[in-house]
């Protein structure tokens, strides 16, 4: 490998490591919740650390996914059959943990439903959970159209994101990526300017969508040997860090369970960019074993993300069972999120990755393309 791959790969694991970063901001955001609750419950002081950006993990994972799904795609633009074969290593990446996921929490409220404390979801609900269609099925109200899996949500938006670029995967690199982010913009000022009545188009159409395509471009950028000198990388990071410093809430209404606004894209989205434009677009030294473990932990990410609920339910379980002192109070919020994230990755490589694995051998075509390098 020469020294220019080389370094082009070390990129590459810098977004493995920021994919792990988003993961665990979200985790970290959840953990903290789930402190104050026992706090609050047990009379102890408990201060989350609430100026800092938690939820912007999840515009780090919108943008690093435009990246990675264009970057992936590579060997697939403008191929016969591109659309279906596409379609195939996403939903083998996706839709495995995600039911799972989903079966998981529809036994979890059973088993609450059985005990009188939730409600079970009607059968439309469950049904368009498991077909990423946006629906009010946590009863928040038809702007908030979260799946039984509340999670969920920022998945409802990858697969309509996934679907979109597959229209357009059979046109050369460019034209699929200008053609994705075109239609995602015009639909999002479409919606800004007259509010759609259709549940699943207002969701579909915010503007967090235009992430994906702001990571997209950043791929185009990469992919044609694009290099920013190190002292503007530098100060796009900081930048950035600065900006997600700013209080969204003095520019939306955050009393909602969601909220995907131009303020949250211009804030949050805007920080994600800078920072992973920073870290493909020039040269970077990735070696030392903190950030390769980094990067290996950016590979049960997914896992992470969608597991962690569950993890934290046996955890309010025990503690249901033990007093913690309030000076333990952030050390257990440390190991909420070290917990999951040792589950995360014991759950990626033995159930994870052979599943993956196997419906890929027994889903492939029998003229196979050539391989494509992915970080996914």
């Amino acid at each position: 490998m020469d020294r220019k791959s080389g370094n082009k790969s070390e990129r590459l694991l810098a977004v493995q490591g920021l994919r792990a970063i988003a993961a665990t901001m979200i985790v970290l955001l959840h953990a903290q919740e789930l402190v104050l609750n026992y706090a609050t419950t047990n009379s102890l002081a408990f201060t989350p650390l609430r100026h800092l950006p938690w939820g912007a993990g999840v515009d780090l994972f919108f943008v690093i996914s435009g990246f990675v799904i264009v970057f992936a795609s590579s060997k697939l633009f403008g191929a016969p059959g591109s659309r279906w074969e596409f379609m195939r290593r996403r939903l083998i990446r996706i839709v495995p943990l995600y039911w799972t996921a989903l079966t998981l929490r529809v036994l979890v409220l059973s088993a609450g439903a059985l005990v009188g404390v939730k409600a079970f979801p009607d059968a439309t609900a469950i049904i368009a959970s498991y077909l990423f269609i946006p629906y009010d099925a946590m009863g928040f109200g038809p702007k908030y159209p979260f799946p039984i899996l509340d999670l969920g949500w920022t998945l409802n938006y990858e697969m309509f994101f996934y679907v979109l670029f597959a229209l357009f995967v059979v046109l050369r690199r460019e034209q699929a990526v200008f053609a994705v982010a075109s239609v995602l913009l015009g639909g999002i000022l479409i919606a800004t300017a007259f509010p759609l009545e259709n549940i699943a188009l207002h969701f579909w159409f915010q503007p967090i969508t235009l992430e994906f395509a702001l990571g997209a471009i950043i791929a185009l950028l990469f992919l044609r040997g694009a290099v920013l000198p190190s002292v503007v990388r530098l100060a796009m990071v900081v930048a950035a860090l600065s900006l997600w410093l700013v209080p969204v809430s003095w520019f939306a209404d955050l009393s909602g369970p969601g909220f995907y606004t131009w303020p949250r894209v211009a804030i949050w989205g805007a920080g994600a960019v800078l920072i992973i434009a920073a870290a493909v677009l020039g040269p970077l030294e990735f070696k030392s074993r903190w950030s390769r473990a980094l990067a290996g932990l950016g590979d049960s990410s997914y896992a992470l993300y969608l597991l962690h609920p569950f993890v934290f339910i046996l955890i309010k379980v025990a503690l249901g069972r033990i007093t913690v002192p309030q000076i333990l109070c952030w050390p257990l919020v440390l190991l909420c999120a070290g917990l999951a994230i040792t589950a995360a990755a014991l759950f990626h490589r033995y159930a994870e990755l052979p599943v993956i694995d196997f419906l890929r051998k027994v889903t492939a075509p029998r003229i196979r393309p050539a391989p494509v390098e992915s970080t996914r």
